[in-house]
């Protein structure tokens, strides 16, 4: 990554809005992109997100080299997946939703656009169940590693027993 002198720059959301439309429209990526509460958000398809997610890092004029956080989001009937990118180089950010069936959740790694995707995938698969199809290292990152739910999930209810703690073959 190249040294830039960078500066203030004003955001115009509309501009951002208007932008990365026009780019995805030519890559033929069906997205919907709106505004709330002074942020860029847009609906993706989970099919997409690779490709969305690989425009918008490798376009010079769109530059969105740093991904800030995933999380994911649990609505009881449907699952979602939220990214949140930012430009150095246009001062812009924006918050990817991919909806995902809340019965059989998964979508595709980006942790070949984005190295820091890692563990926020593992994250996401261990605490809400979502499948992250294609991650290099899909193991057990906060938790012991011998349950069999995801604390995270609306449907989790905590049992109070006693359980016989096994410890994981090595650590991390």
């Amino acid at each position: 990554m190249e040294i830039i002198d960078y500066k203030f720059k004003e955001i115009d959301n509309q501009e951002i809005i208007n932008k990365i439309g026009a780019k995805a429209k030519s890559a033929d990526i069906e997205i919907k992109l709106w505004e709330e509460n002074g942020q860029v958000f847009c609906q993706v398809d989970p099919g997409n997100i690779v490709k969305f997610c690989k425009l918008l890092n490798e376009d010079r004029e769109l530059g969105f080299e740093y991904i800030r956080a995933i999380t994911g989001v649990d609505y009881e009937d449907h699952m979602e997946v939220v990214y949140s990118l930012y430009s150095f180089v246009s001062n812009w950010s924006i918050n990817i939703k991919a909806r995902l069936d809340a019965e059989k959740p998964e979508i595709e790694t980006i942790t070949s656009i984005y190295r820091g995707a890692d563990w926020f995938e593992r994250e996401i698969w261990e605490m809400f169940g979502i499948n992250i199809k294609g991650h290099p290292d899909l193991r057990p990152l906060l938790l012991v590693g011998d349950e069999d739910f995801h604390p995270l999930k609306k449907s989790f209810e905590i049992k109070w027993e006693e359980r016989q703690y096994k410890p994981p073959k090595f650590f991390e």
